[in-house]
């Protein structure tokens, strides 16, 4: 599943399998920037950054309010994945 944003981020919800639970990765612009996984609950989310680029000369920079439009669609989409368990 593969949610695109207007914003050029992207949401992945996959499995890892370092985690038992599904998690969702961050993309911006095709460069993995962060995951959330739900191993420790779902009141308990964990984020883990990435600052390894595909794209040497990839810097990271967006609005703010971007980025957490992007976590609270990954957060949606891990907390409706709890509930269909």
């Amino acid at each position: 599943m593969v949610i695109k944003l207007d914003s050029d981020f992207e949401i992945l919800r996959f499995s890892d399998s370092i985690y038992e639970k599904i998690t969702v990765e961050i993309q911006y612009k095709g460069e993995q920037i962060a995951q959330i996984n739900q191993d420790k609950g779902h009141h308990n989310f964990e984020i883990e950054f990435f600052v390894d680029y595909i794209e040497p000369n990839f810097i990271p920079k967006f609005r703010l309010s971007d980025f957490i439009i992007a976590l609270n669609k990954a957060q949606e989409i891990l907390l409706e994945d709890n509930h269909i368990d």
